[in-house]
């Protein structure tokens, strides 16, 4: 078991940490694995009624992927990018789907990977510190985890905007309340 991931069940919440503050709780393969398992796990478990997920430390709730071994890989041309890019969107796939309350609490960075971790979820909750982006579309990448999905469907209420394509095109950056207002968190606490 990875203590990057830690985890517990209390009072009928599936309670997930992500325990990387010294990486802005960047993603790695082996937090993916994790959270996939116990997602699985709690799926079946009539004692886990929600999912609740939060970042460790008081800076991100999550990054992105860990860039560090992503380029490395790449580099190295070992397999491990493509393996963990393919875990990741499994992942994010089975958060879209999952049948029980899914829970992110985004104060912090949330980007790249982070996003996937929690817009895929029933319910985003921001914090006064929230920020959020899809920076890999100012490296020439899509946006990614599903953000091609989710990014058009942003602002419903104000479809003239578009604020999801400009998002998606530009890797503009969100403080909380515009996340609140635009859709990408659906409640926020102070």
């Amino acid at each position: 078991m990875s203590t990057q991931i830690i985890s517990q069940i209390k009072n009928g919440v599936g309670h997930i940490v992500l325990n990387r503050p010294q990486a802005l709780n960047s993603l790695s393969l082996s937090m993916c694995i994790e959270m996939t398992r116990l997602l699985k796990q709690w799926a079946n478990d009539d004692a886990v009624k929600a999912v609740l997920v939060e970042g460790a430390g008081e800076r991100a709730f999550c990054a992105g992927g860990d860039i560090i071994t992503l380029h490395d890989s790449g580099k190295a041309d070992d397999g491990v990018a493509e393996n963990f890019w393919r875990i990741e969107y499994i992942l994010n796939e089975y958060i879209k789907a999952y049948k029980k309350p899914y829970i992110s609490l985004i104060d912090g960075i949330v980007m790249g990977g982070g996003v996937g971790l929690s817009e895929h979820g029933w319910l985003k909750i921001s914090g006064d510190t929230s920020l959020f982006a899809m920076p890999e579309t100012g490296i020439g990448y899509f946006p990614d985890v599903g953000g091609t999905y989710f990014l058009p469907r942003l602002a419903v209420n104000h479809p003239p905007l578009a604020v999801g394509n400009w998002l998606g095109l530009c890797g503009t950056r969100l403080g909380a309340a515009q996340m609140h207002a635009v859709g990408v968190a659906n409640a926020h606490i102070r």
